[in-house]
Protein backbone atom coordinates (compact mmCIF):
# COMPACT_ATOMS: atom_id res chain seq x y z
CA UNK A 1 0.00 0.00 0.00
CA UNK A 2 0.95 3.58 -0.73
CA UNK A 3 -0.54 6.03 1.68
CA UNK A 4 -0.07 9.30 -0.20
CA UNK A 5 3.76 9.39 1.77
CA UNK A 6 4.98 6.14 2.31
CA UNK A 7 5.01 2.52 1.21
CA UNK A 8 4.78 -1.00 3.23
CA UNK A 9 2.45 -4.03 3.33
CA UNK A 10 -0.83 -3.30 4.92
CA UNK A 11 -4.92 -4.29 4.85
CA UNK A 12 -7.38 -1.34 4.43
CA UNK A 13 -10.52 -1.94 6.26
CA UNK A 14 -13.57 0.60 4.25
CA UNK A 15 -16.60 1.10 5.84
CA UNK A 16 -19.11 3.40 3.76
CA UNK A 17 -17.58 6.16 2.63
CA UNK A 18 -14.30 5.74 4.40
CA UNK A 19 -11.39 4.72 5.14
CA UNK A 20 -11.64 3.26 8.84
CA UNK A 21 -8.72 1.47 9.57
CA UNK A 22 -5.05 0.57 8.00
CA UNK A 23 -3.24 -2.08 9.40
CA UNK A 24 0.33 -2.37 9.04
CA UNK A 25 3.07 -5.14 8.67
CA UNK A 26 1.48 -8.83 8.90
CA UNK A 27 -0.65 -8.61 11.32
CA UNK A 28 -4.02 -9.89 10.71
CA UNK A 29 -7.28 -8.14 10.92
CA UNK A 30 -10.42 -9.89 12.28
CA UNK A 31 -12.97 -9.94 9.95
CA UNK A 32 -16.54 -10.05 11.39
CA UNK A 33 -18.33 -9.29 8.52
CA UNK A 34 -18.59 -7.86 4.79
CA UNK A 35 -15.97 -8.41 1.94
CA UNK A 36 -12.42 -9.49 1.65
CA UNK A 37 -10.55 -8.29 -1.37
CA UNK A 38 -7.65 -10.05 -2.07
CA UNK A 39 -4.91 -7.54 -4.39
CA UNK A 40 -1.97 -10.08 -3.61
CA UNK A 41 0.48 -8.68 -5.88
CA UNK A 42 -1.24 -5.73 -6.60
CA UNK A 43 -0.52 -1.94 -4.92
CA UNK A 44 -3.55 -0.26 -3.04
CA UNK A 45 -3.32 3.67 -3.18
CA UNK A 46 -4.87 6.77 -3.29
CA UNK A 47 -7.67 7.99 -5.96
CA UNK A 48 -5.55 10.19 -8.16
CA UNK A 49 -6.66 14.16 -7.92
CA UNK A 50 -5.51 15.79 -11.30
CA UNK A 51 -5.20 19.43 -10.64
CA UNK A 52 -5.53 20.67 -14.05
CA UNK A 53 -8.25 19.82 -16.02
CA UNK A 54 -10.43 21.31 -18.53
CA UNK A 55 -13.85 19.23 -18.10
CA UNK A 56 -15.51 20.81 -21.72
CA UNK A 57 -12.41 20.69 -23.84
CA UNK A 58 -11.77 17.69 -26.28
CA UNK A 59 -8.13 16.44 -27.14
CA UNK A 60 -7.92 16.96 -30.96
CA UNK A 61 -5.57 19.08 -32.78
CA UNK A 62 -6.01 23.21 -32.19
CA UNK A 63 -7.52 22.81 -35.48
CA UNK A 64 -10.50 20.03 -34.41
CA UNK A 65 -14.13 22.02 -33.76
CA UNK A 66 -16.43 19.89 -32.21
CA UNK A 67 -19.48 21.07 -31.16
CA UNK A 68 -20.42 18.28 -28.94
CA UNK A 69 -20.44 18.53 -25.20
CA UNK A 70 -17.89 15.46 -24.04
CA UNK A 71 -18.58 16.22 -20.16
CA UNK A 72 -19.99 12.53 -19.86
CA UNK A 73 -17.22 10.95 -21.81
CA UNK A 74 -14.45 12.74 -20.11
CA UNK A 75 -16.12 11.81 -16.54
CA UNK A 76 -16.33 8.30 -17.72
CA UNK A 77 -12.28 8.22 -18.83
CA UNK A 78 -11.25 9.84 -15.57
CA UNK A 79 -12.92 7.30 -13.26
CA UNK A 80 -11.83 4.54 -15.38
CA UNK A 81 -8.17 5.90 -15.09
CA UNK A 82 -8.85 6.18 -11.81
CA UNK A 83 -8.90 10.15 -11.30
CA UNK A 84 -11.19 10.16 -8.61
CA UNK A 85 -10.80 14.47 -7.72
CA UNK A 86 -9.89 17.19 -10.02
CA UNK A 87 -9.50 20.78 -10.46
CA UNK A 88 -11.21 22.20 -13.46
CA UNK A 89 -8.93 25.29 -14.13
CA UNK A 90 -11.14 26.85 -17.10
CA UNK A 91 -14.30 26.12 -18.51
CA UNK A 92 -17.67 28.13 -19.11
CA UNK A 93 -18.69 29.97 -15.92
CA UNK A 94 -21.87 28.18 -15.65
CA UNK A 95 -21.69 24.87 -17.21
CA UNK A 96 -18.84 23.63 -14.77
CA UNK A 97 -20.88 24.68 -12.38
CA UNK A 98 -23.85 23.21 -12.63
CA UNK A 99 -21.29 19.93 -12.95
CA UNK A 100 -20.09 20.48 -9.70
CA UNK A 101 -23.33 21.44 -8.06
CA UNK A 102 -24.35 17.97 -9.58
CA UNK A 103 -21.58 15.89 -8.68
CA UNK A 104 -21.48 17.40 -4.93
CA UNK A 105 -24.82 16.81 -4.61
CA UNK A 106 -24.70 12.91 -6.04
CA UNK A 107 -26.78 13.42 -9.09
CA UNK A 108 -23.71 12.16 -11.10
CA UNK A 109 -21.43 9.55 -10.53
CA UNK A 110 -18.51 12.02 -10.92
CA UNK A 111 -14.72 12.67 -9.69
CA UNK A 112 -14.78 15.01 -6.52
CA UNK A 113 -15.28 18.50 -8.79
CA UNK A 114 -13.19 21.55 -7.67
CA UNK A 115 -13.36 24.43 -10.22
CA UNK A 116 -12.24 27.98 -10.64
CA UNK A 117 -14.83 28.78 -13.55
CA UNK A 118 -13.49 31.51 -15.98
CA UNK A 119 -10.21 32.54 -16.49
CA UNK A 120 -9.05 36.20 -15.31
CA UNK A 121 -7.13 37.75 -18.40
CA UNK A 122 -6.37 40.96 -20.46
CA UNK A 123 -8.83 41.85 -23.44
CA UNK A 124 -7.18 39.96 -25.67
CA UNK A 125 -4.99 37.96 -23.59
CA UNK A 126 -4.89 34.09 -23.95
CA UNK A 127 -6.70 32.03 -24.31
CA UNK A 128 -9.14 34.73 -25.64
CA UNK A 129 -7.77 36.21 -27.54
CA UNK A 130 -8.56 39.46 -30.09
CA UNK A 131 -11.73 38.30 -31.61
CA UNK A 132 -13.27 36.00 -29.42
CA UNK A 133 -16.97 36.76 -28.56
CA UNK A 134 -17.40 37.39 -25.11
CA UNK A 135 -18.91 34.74 -22.96
CA UNK A 136 -18.33 33.48 -19.64
CA UNK A 137 -14.92 31.92 -20.40
CA UNK A 138 -12.92 34.68 -19.49
CA UNK A 139 -13.10 37.84 -17.82
CA UNK A 140 -11.21 40.75 -18.59
CA UNK A 141 -8.88 42.62 -16.29
CA UNK A 142 -7.17 45.91 -17.88
CA UNK A 143 -6.38 47.67 -14.68
CA UNK A 144 -7.21 47.22 -11.11
CA UNK A 145 -10.41 48.88 -11.39
CA UNK A 146 -11.72 46.10 -13.05
CA UNK A 147 -11.11 43.14 -10.58
CA UNK A 148 -14.49 44.18 -8.38
CA UNK A 149 -16.67 44.07 -11.43
CA UNK A 150 -15.29 40.51 -12.39
CA UNK A 151 -15.62 39.47 -8.48
CA UNK A 152 -19.05 40.41 -8.38
CA UNK A 153 -19.79 38.25 -11.31
CA UNK A 154 -17.32 35.30 -10.69
CA UNK A 155 -17.43 34.93 -6.61
CA UNK A 156 -21.73 33.85 -6.57
CA UNK A 157 -20.34 30.85 -7.85
CA UNK A 158 -18.15 30.51 -4.72
CA UNK A 159 -15.09 29.30 -7.10
CA UNK A 160 -12.63 27.07 -5.40
CA UNK A 161 -9.30 29.12 -6.86
CA UNK A 162 -9.03 31.98 -9.39
CA UNK A 163 -7.06 31.22 -12.11
CA UNK A 164 -5.55 34.14 -13.91
CA UNK A 165 -3.40 33.98 -16.83
CA UNK A 166 0.55 35.58 -17.00
CA UNK A 167 1.53 34.90 -20.74
CA UNK A 168 3.27 37.05 -23.46
CA UNK A 169 2.59 35.32 -26.41
CA UNK A 170 6.23 34.27 -27.33
CA UNK A 171 6.66 34.66 -31.16
CA UNK A 172 2.99 36.46 -31.23
CA UNK A 173 3.09 38.62 -28.50
CA UNK A 174 -0.04 39.13 -26.14
CA UNK A 175 -1.09 41.17 -24.12
CA UNK A 176 -1.30 40.28 -20.48
CA UNK A 177 -2.45 41.48 -17.11
CA UNK A 178 -0.07 44.54 -15.60
CA UNK A 179 1.18 43.67 -12.08
CA UNK A 180 -0.73 45.75 -10.35
CA UNK A 181 -3.70 44.28 -11.50
CA UNK A 182 -1.79 40.95 -9.76
CA UNK A 183 -1.57 42.09 -6.85
CA UNK A 184 -5.29 43.33 -6.74
CA UNK A 185 -6.69 40.27 -7.69
CA UNK A 186 -4.19 38.66 -4.86
CA UNK A 187 -6.04 41.19 -2.11
CA UNK A 188 -9.65 40.60 -3.71
CA UNK A 189 -9.24 36.93 -3.83
CA UNK A 190 -7.29 36.90 -0.33
CA UNK A 191 -10.34 39.25 0.70
CA UNK A 192 -12.82 36.59 -0.11
CA UNK A 193 -11.01 33.39 0.92
CA UNK A 194 -10.36 32.50 -2.02
CA UNK A 195 -6.62 31.14 -3.29
CA UNK A 196 -4.42 32.18 -6.78
CA UNK A 197 -3.32 29.69 -9.22
CA UNK A 198 -1.55 31.44 -12.14
CA UNK A 199 -0.58 30.05 -15.61
CA UNK A 200 2.99 31.10 -16.37
CA UNK A 201 4.84 30.23 -19.58
CA UNK A 202 7.93 32.23 -18.50
CA UNK A 203 10.31 33.05 -15.78
CA UNK A 204 8.96 36.63 -15.89
CA UNK A 205 5.72 35.68 -15.31
CA UNK A 206 6.58 33.55 -12.31
CA UNK A 207 8.19 37.17 -10.71
CA UNK A 208 5.54 38.58 -11.87
CA UNK A 209 3.28 36.37 -10.16
CA UNK A 210 5.45 35.94 -6.67
CA UNK A 211 6.26 40.40 -6.38
CA UNK A 212 2.14 40.80 -6.66
CA UNK A 213 1.40 37.50 -3.76
CA UNK A 214 0.44 34.70 -5.73
CA UNK A 215 3.10 31.47 -5.28
CA UNK A 216 0.64 28.61 -6.78
CA UNK A 217 1.31 28.35 -10.69
CA UNK A 218 -0.65 26.13 -13.13
CA UNK A 219 2.10 25.66 -15.57
CA UNK A 220 6.25 25.18 -15.16
CA UNK A 221 7.75 27.81 -17.80
CA UNK A 222 8.34 26.41 -20.95
CA UNK A 223 9.52 29.42 -23.04
CA UNK A 224 12.99 29.78 -21.01
CA UNK A 225 14.97 28.37 -18.47
CA UNK A 226 14.35 28.90 -14.35
CA UNK A 227 17.40 30.35 -12.81
CA UNK A 228 18.25 28.42 -9.65
CA UNK A 229 18.34 32.01 -7.84
CA UNK A 230 14.47 32.06 -8.83
CA UNK A 231 13.86 28.75 -7.87
CA UNK A 232 15.21 28.95 -4.34
CA UNK A 233 12.76 32.15 -4.23
CA UNK A 234 10.08 30.05 -5.18
CA UNK A 235 11.11 27.59 -2.29
CA UNK A 236 11.32 30.36 0.16
CA UNK A 237 7.85 31.69 -0.33
CA UNK A 238 5.96 28.41 -0.39
CA UNK A 239 5.32 28.43 -4.00
CA UNK A 240 3.80 25.29 -5.60
CA UNK A 241 3.62 24.66 -9.27
CA UNK A 242 1.56 21.68 -11.46
CA UNK A 243 4.17 21.37 -13.83
CA UNK A 244 1.78 19.90 -16.45
CA UNK A 245 4.40 18.27 -18.63
CA UNK A 246 2.31 16.30 -20.29
CA UNK A 247 1.17 19.19 -22.70
CA UNK A 248 4.22 19.78 -24.01
CA UNK A 249 4.86 16.08 -24.65
CA UNK A 250 1.64 15.71 -26.35
CA UNK A 251 2.23 18.15 -28.90
CA UNK A 252 6.06 16.93 -29.52
CA UNK A 253 4.12 13.33 -30.09
CA UNK A 254 1.72 15.10 -32.29
CA UNK A 255 3.85 17.17 -34.17
CA UNK A 256 6.48 14.23 -34.96
CA UNK A 257 3.62 11.49 -35.30
CA UNK A 258 4.20 9.73 -32.09
CA UNK A 259 1.27 8.70 -31.21
CA UNK A 260 1.18 5.35 -30.70
CA UNK A 261 -1.67 4.80 -28.33
CA UNK A 262 -4.11 5.81 -31.56
CA UNK A 263 -3.63 2.87 -33.06
CA UNK A 264 -4.78 0.84 -29.93
CA UNK A 265 -8.24 -0.77 -29.95
CA UNK A 266 -8.42 0.12 -26.47
CA UNK A 267 -8.32 3.79 -26.54
CA UNK A 268 -11.94 4.03 -27.59
CA UNK A 269 -12.98 2.82 -24.24
CA UNK A 270 -11.96 6.17 -23.07
CA UNK A 271 -11.51 8.71 -26.09
CA UNK A 272 -14.44 9.67 -28.39
CA UNK A 273 -14.11 7.90 -31.55
CA UNK A 274 -14.37 11.59 -33.59
CA UNK A 275 -11.08 12.97 -31.74
CA UNK A 276 -8.89 10.08 -32.68
CA UNK A 277 -10.22 10.39 -35.90
CA UNK A 278 -9.01 14.41 -35.95
CA UNK A 279 -5.53 13.21 -34.17
CA UNK A 280 -5.47 10.78 -37.27
CA UNK A 281 -6.07 13.52 -39.93
CA UNK A 282 -3.35 14.98 -41.98
CA UNK A 283 -5.10 18.75 -42.87
CA UNK A 284 -5.97 18.69 -39.09
CA UNK A 285 -2.53 18.42 -38.05
CA UNK A 286 -1.02 20.77 -41.12
CA UNK A 287 -0.07 23.95 -38.70
CA UNK A 288 1.82 20.83 -36.07
CA UNK A 289 3.83 19.49 -38.91
CA UNK A 290 5.73 21.99 -39.99
CA UNK A 291 9.32 22.37 -39.14
CA UNK A 292 9.18 25.50 -37.17
CA UNK A 293 6.72 23.96 -35.14
CA UNK A 294 8.66 21.12 -34.24
CA UNK A 295 11.65 22.76 -33.31
CA UNK A 296 9.76 25.61 -30.80
CA UNK A 297 7.70 22.43 -29.52
CA UNK A 298 11.15 20.47 -29.26
CA UNK A 299 12.53 23.39 -27.16
CA UNK A 300 9.69 24.09 -24.82
CA UNK A 301 9.45 20.20 -24.05
CA UNK A 302 13.08 20.54 -22.77
CA UNK A 303 12.53 23.74 -20.94
CA UNK A 304 9.71 22.23 -19.04
CA UNK A 305 11.80 19.00 -17.91
CA UNK A 306 14.52 21.22 -16.91
CA UNK A 307 12.79 23.34 -15.35
CA UNK A 308 10.74 20.92 -13.40
CA UNK A 309 14.34 19.75 -12.29
CA UNK A 310 15.62 22.73 -11.22
CA UNK A 311 12.60 23.93 -8.92
CA UNK A 312 12.53 19.90 -7.52
CA UNK A 313 16.41 20.27 -6.71
CA UNK A 314 15.10 23.76 -5.03
CA UNK A 315 12.89 22.53 -2.61
CA UNK A 316 9.61 23.46 -4.74
CA UNK A 317 6.36 21.96 -3.90
CA UNK A 318 5.23 19.36 -6.80
CA UNK A 319 1.96 18.92 -7.34
CA UNK A 320 0.65 16.59 -10.36
CA UNK A 321 -1.82 18.18 -13.29
CA UNK A 322 -2.43 17.18 -16.73
CA UNK A 323 -3.95 20.02 -18.82
CA UNK A 324 -6.29 17.61 -20.25
CA UNK A 325 -8.12 18.94 -22.93
CA UNK A 326 -5.16 19.99 -24.98
CA UNK A 327 -4.13 18.16 -28.42
CA UNK A 328 -3.37 13.93 -27.22
CA UNK A 329 -3.50 15.08 -23.30
CA UNK A 330 -6.32 12.86 -22.77
CA UNK A 331 -8.92 12.93 -19.78
CA UNK A 332 -7.53 10.40 -17.13
CA UNK A 333 -5.04 9.21 -18.91
CA UNK A 334 -2.64 11.88 -19.38
CA UNK A 335 -2.42 12.03 -15.48
CA UNK A 336 -0.70 8.62 -15.70
CA UNK A 337 1.15 9.98 -18.34
CA UNK A 338 2.22 13.37 -16.39
CA UNK A 339 3.02 11.04 -13.47
CA UNK A 340 5.88 8.89 -15.62
CA UNK A 341 7.37 12.27 -17.16
CA UNK A 342 7.75 13.42 -13.72
CA UNK A 343 10.21 10.75 -12.40
CA UNK A 344 11.23 10.95 -16.03
CA UNK A 345 12.37 14.52 -15.40
CA UNK A 346 14.04 13.16 -11.80
CA UNK A 347 11.53 13.16 -9.48
CA UNK A 348 11.39 9.62 -7.17
CA UNK A 349 8.55 7.53 -7.61
CA UNK A 350 7.33 8.25 -4.69
CA UNK A 351 7.15 11.97 -5.04
CA UNK A 352 5.44 11.57 -8.74
CA UNK A 353 2.57 9.23 -7.08
CA UNK A 354 2.73 12.16 -3.99
CA UNK A 355 2.23 14.76 -5.97
CA UNK A 356 -1.08 13.39 -7.62
CA UNK A 357 -2.35 12.31 -4.41
CA UNK A 358 -1.53 13.45 -0.80
CA UNK A 359 0.15 16.72 -1.96
CA UNK A 360 -2.25 17.30 -4.62
CA UNK A 361 -5.28 16.94 -1.94
CA UNK A 362 -3.17 19.62 0.05
CA UNK A 363 -2.81 22.20 -2.89
CA UNK A 364 -6.96 21.95 -2.76
CA UNK A 365 -7.27 22.22 1.44
CA UNK A 366 -8.74 18.45 1.46
CA UNK A 367 -6.76 16.66 4.50
CA UNK A 368 -9.54 14.46 4.04
CA UNK A 369 -8.61 13.22 0.24
CA UNK A 370 -5.42 11.78 -1.30
CA UNK A 371 -4.15 9.54 1.17
CA UNK A 372 -4.95 6.44 2.67
CA UNK A 373 -5.63 6.74 6.39
CA UNK A 374 -8.26 6.38 8.51
CA UNK A 375 -11.01 8.95 8.06
CA UNK A 376 -10.02 9.58 5.03
CA UNK A 377 -12.58 9.54 1.96
CA UNK A 378 -12.34 6.03 0.95
CA UNK A 379 -11.51 7.01 -3.10
CA UNK A 380 -8.86 4.19 -3.67
CA UNK A 381 -6.71 2.87 -6.78
CA UNK A 382 -5.22 -0.95 -6.80
CA UNK A 383 -3.16 -1.79 -10.00
CA UNK A 384 -1.97 -4.65 -10.88
CA UNK A 385 2.28 -4.21 -9.94
CA UNK A 386 3.90 -1.91 -7.74
CA UNK A 387 4.65 1.96 -9.07
CA UNK A 388 6.67 2.75 -7.23
CA UNK A 389 9.19 -0.13 -8.68
CA UNK A 390 7.88 0.70 -12.39
CA UNK A 391 5.04 3.80 -13.19
CA UNK A 392 3.92 1.98 -15.78
CA UNK A 393 1.59 -0.04 -13.10
CA UNK A 394 -0.62 2.95 -13.20
CA UNK A 395 -2.09 1.91 -16.81
CA UNK A 396 -3.23 -1.58 -15.43
CA UNK A 397 -6.26 -0.31 -13.23
CA UNK A 398 -7.59 -3.43 -11.51
CA UNK A 399 -10.04 -1.54 -9.01
CA UNK A 400 -11.24 1.90 -8.18
CA UNK A 401 -13.30 2.77 -5.57
CA UNK A 402 -15.27 6.11 -5.43
CA UNK A 403 -16.28 7.01 -2.06
CA UNK A 404 -15.70 3.72 -0.77
CA UNK A 405 -17.75 2.27 -3.79
CA UNK A 406 -16.27 0.04 -6.02
CA UNK A 407 -16.92 1.33 -9.85
CA UNK A 408 -17.83 -1.08 -13.05
CA UNK A 409 -15.22 0.13 -15.54
CA UNK A 410 -16.03 -1.91 -17.82
CA UNK A 411 -19.57 -0.25 -18.20
CA UNK A 412 -18.25 3.23 -17.95
CA UNK A 413 -16.23 2.31 -21.35
CA UNK A 414 -17.30 5.00 -23.82
CA UNK A 415 -18.76 2.18 -26.00
CA UNK A 416 -21.32 1.06 -23.64
CA UNK A 417 -22.92 4.63 -23.94
CA UNK A 418 -23.99 4.47 -19.68
CA UNK A 419 -25.54 7.39 -18.09
CA UNK A 420 -23.77 9.40 -15.16
CA UNK A 421 -27.11 10.52 -13.95
CA UNK A 422 -27.98 8.78 -10.73
CA UNK A 423 -30.89 11.42 -10.63
CA UNK A 424 -32.17 12.34 -14.67
CA UNK A 425 -33.22 15.80 -14.37
CA UNK A 426 -36.12 16.61 -16.95
CA UNK A 427 -38.76 19.41 -17.35
CA UNK A 428 -35.74 22.44 -16.82
CA UNK A 429 -37.20 25.85 -17.93
CA UNK A 430 -36.01 28.56 -20.30
CA UNK A 431 -32.68 29.58 -19.29
CA UNK A 432 -31.42 26.89 -17.29
CA UNK A 433 -28.40 25.36 -17.84
CA UNK A 434 -28.88 21.79 -19.05
CA UNK A 435 -25.56 19.09 -19.85
CA UNK A 436 -28.14 16.53 -22.36
CA UNK A 437 -31.42 17.30 -24.40
CA UNK A 438 -33.56 15.36 -22.21
CA UNK A 439 -32.85 17.70 -19.62
CA UNK A 440 -35.46 20.14 -20.93
CA UNK A 441 -38.87 20.67 -20.37
CA UNK A 442 -41.92 20.29 -23.20
CA UNK A 443 -40.96 22.10 -27.00
CA UNK A 444 -37.38 23.09 -25.15
CA UNK A 445 -34.26 21.86 -26.58
CA UNK A 446 -30.31 22.35 -25.22
CA UNK A 447 -28.75 25.13 -26.91
CA UNK A 448 -25.26 24.55 -27.90
CA UNK A 449 -24.00 27.19 -24.97
CA UNK A 450 -25.86 24.55 -22.80
CA UNK A 451 -29.33 26.57 -22.06
CA UNK A 452 -32.69 25.42 -22.68
CA UNK A 453 -34.06 26.96 -25.51
CA UNK A 454 -37.47 26.80 -27.78
CA UNK A 455 -37.27 24.15 -30.19
CA UNK A 456 -37.12 26.03 -33.43
CA UNK A 457 -37.08 24.42 -37.42
CA UNK A 458 -36.80 27.82 -39.34
CA UNK A 459 -36.49 31.62 -38.60
CA UNK A 460 -40.58 31.92 -38.06
CA UNK A 461 -39.95 29.45 -35.01
CA UNK A 462 -38.61 31.97 -32.96
CA UNK A 463 -39.27 35.28 -31.24
CA UNK A 464 -38.01 38.40 -32.59
CA UNK A 465 -34.41 38.85 -31.78
CA UNK A 466 -33.83 35.18 -31.85
CA UNK A 467 -32.27 32.97 -34.49
CA UNK A 468 -33.04 29.48 -34.99
CA UNK A 469 -29.65 28.00 -34.67
CA UNK A 470 -29.86 24.48 -36.95
CA UNK A 471 -27.85 21.64 -34.92
CA UNK A 472 -27.79 18.43 -36.50
CA UNK A 473 -25.89 16.50 -33.65
CA UNK A 474 -29.52 17.42 -31.66
CA UNK A 475 -31.91 15.14 -31.21
CA UNK A 476 -34.39 18.14 -31.47
CA UNK A 477 -33.19 19.30 -34.53
CA UNK A 478 -32.36 22.92 -33.84
CA UNK A 479 -33.03 25.81 -31.33
CA UNK A 480 -33.86 29.33 -30.74
CA UNK A 481 -30.92 31.70 -29.66
CA UNK A 482 -31.14 35.49 -28.29
CA UNK A 483 -29.31 37.33 -30.07
CA UNK A 484 -27.25 40.41 -27.91
CA UNK A 485 -28.23 43.09 -29.46
CA UNK A 486 -24.56 44.50 -31.32
CA UNK A 487 -24.94 47.08 -33.70
CA UNK A 488 -23.83 45.65 -37.17
CA UNK A 489 -22.63 49.31 -38.42
CA UNK A 490 -21.30 50.35 -34.66
CA UNK A 491 -19.60 46.89 -34.51
CA UNK A 492 -19.08 47.32 -30.36
CA UNK A 493 -18.27 43.99 -29.50
CA UNK A 494 -16.07 43.85 -26.76
CA UNK A 495 -12.44 41.88 -27.25
CA UNK A 496 -13.09 42.84 -31.19
CA UNK A 497 -15.09 40.43 -32.15
CA UNK A 498 -17.46 40.92 -34.93
CA UNK A 499 -20.67 41.81 -34.93
CA UNK A 500 -22.99 39.45 -37.38
CA UNK A 501 -26.54 39.09 -38.01
CA UNK A 502 -28.20 35.81 -37.64
CA UNK A 503 -31.70 36.24 -39.30
CA UNK A 504 -35.22 36.66 -37.51
CA UNK A 505 -33.88 40.44 -36.38
CA UNK A 506 -31.10 38.95 -33.94
CA UNK A 507 -27.49 40.15 -34.32
CA UNK A 508 -24.55 38.69 -32.02
CA UNK A 509 -21.16 39.07 -31.38
CA UNK A 510 -18.89 35.91 -33.04
CA UNK A 511 -15.31 35.00 -33.59
CA UNK A 512 -13.43 37.80 -35.47
CA UNK A 513 -10.99 36.92 -39.11
CA UNK A 514 -9.04 38.61 -40.97
CA UNK A 515 -10.90 38.18 -44.49
CA UNK A 516 -13.30 41.14 -46.04
CA UNK A 517 -14.14 42.24 -49.18
CA UNK A 518 -14.68 38.83 -51.22
CA UNK A 519 -11.64 36.89 -49.23
CA UNK A 520 -12.52 33.60 -48.03
CA UNK A 521 -13.64 32.96 -44.53
CA UNK A 522 -11.85 31.74 -41.69
CA UNK A 523 -12.63 28.71 -39.49
CA UNK A 524 -15.99 28.78 -37.96
CA UNK A 525 -17.18 30.85 -40.84
CA UNK A 526 -15.11 33.88 -39.16
CA UNK A 527 -14.75 37.12 -40.82
CA UNK A 528 -13.16 40.49 -39.98
CA UNK A 529 -15.90 43.19 -38.17
CA UNK A 530 -17.97 44.81 -40.57
CA UNK A 531 -17.94 41.90 -43.29
CA UNK A 532 -20.12 38.61 -42.46
CA UNK A 533 -19.25 35.14 -44.20
CA UNK A 534 -21.43 33.75 -47.04
CA UNK A 535 -22.26 30.06 -46.11
CA UNK A 536 -22.62 29.47 -50.19
CA UNK A 537 -19.41 30.87 -51.06
CA UNK A 538 -17.30 30.99 -47.88
CA UNK A 539 -16.46 34.02 -48.64
CA UNK A 540 -16.30 37.44 -46.61
CA UNK A 541 -18.40 40.14 -48.33
CA UNK A 542 -18.76 43.44 -46.20
CA UNK A 543 -21.94 45.00 -44.79
CA UNK A 544 -23.67 47.81 -45.97
CA UNK A 545 -26.60 50.04 -45.35
CA UNK A 546 -29.68 49.26 -48.27
CA UNK A 547 -30.55 52.68 -46.84
CA UNK A 548 -27.91 54.66 -46.98
CA UNK A 549 -27.85 55.92 -43.91
CA UNK A 550 -25.22 54.12 -41.37
CA UNK A 551 -22.53 52.37 -43.28
CA UNK A 552 -20.72 54.28 -46.21
CA UNK A 553 -20.87 53.32 -50.14
CA UNK A 554 -19.90 49.69 -51.02
CA UNK A 555 -16.03 49.83 -52.23
CA UNK A 556 -15.23 50.12 -55.61
CA UNK A 557 -18.52 50.72 -56.91
CA UNK A 558 -19.86 47.69 -56.06
CA UNK A 559 -23.66 46.88 -55.15
CA UNK A 560 -25.29 47.42 -51.84
CA UNK A 561 -27.38 44.04 -52.00
CA UNK A 562 -30.17 44.32 -50.10
CA UNK A 563 -30.48 41.03 -47.07
CA UNK A 564 -32.93 42.55 -44.94
CA UNK A 565 -35.86 39.94 -45.45
CA UNK A 566 -33.12 37.54 -44.23
CA UNK A 567 -31.67 39.84 -41.73
CA UNK A 568 -35.02 40.72 -40.33
CA UNK A 569 -33.62 44.13 -39.67
CA UNK A 570 -32.03 46.61 -42.38
CA UNK A 571 -28.52 45.41 -43.86
CA UNK A 572 -27.12 44.41 -46.78
CA UNK A 573 -23.57 42.98 -48.25
CA UNK A 574 -21.69 44.54 -50.58
CA UNK A 575 -21.45 42.86 -54.02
Amino acid sequence: MFDGARAARATVVIEGDRVKQVVFDERGVEVAGGEVVDVTGKTVLPGLIDLHVHSLSVAGPYAYHDGDLHLEDHTKAMLRSGVTSYLDLGSSQHVIFEQRARARAGEVLAPQVFAAGPLLTATGGHPCALGSPPGDFCRFIDSPADVDEAFDALLPDAPDVIKIVLESGGSQPLPRLSSDSVAAIAHAAGAAGVGVIAHATEAADIEVALDGGVTRFAHIPDQDLISPELARRMAAAGAVVIPTLAVMDGLYRAAHGALAELDDPALGDDVPADVIAALRDPSLLADMRTARYKQLVTEWRAHAAANLLTCYRAGVTIAAGSDAGNPAVFHGLALRREIALLVEAGMTPADALAAATRTAADVLGRPDLGRIEEGAIADVLVVDGDPLADVGALERVARVYRAGVLLDRDALALPRGTSLATQPRTGAGPGATCLAAPECGDALSCSPDQRCAAICDGPSACAPGSACLLDGGSPTGGSCAEGDGCDLFAQDCANGAACVFLGNGATSCWYAGAGSGGQPCDGLYACAPGSVCDEASITCKDLCDPRGERAAACPGGGKCVDRSAIAGLPVGVCE
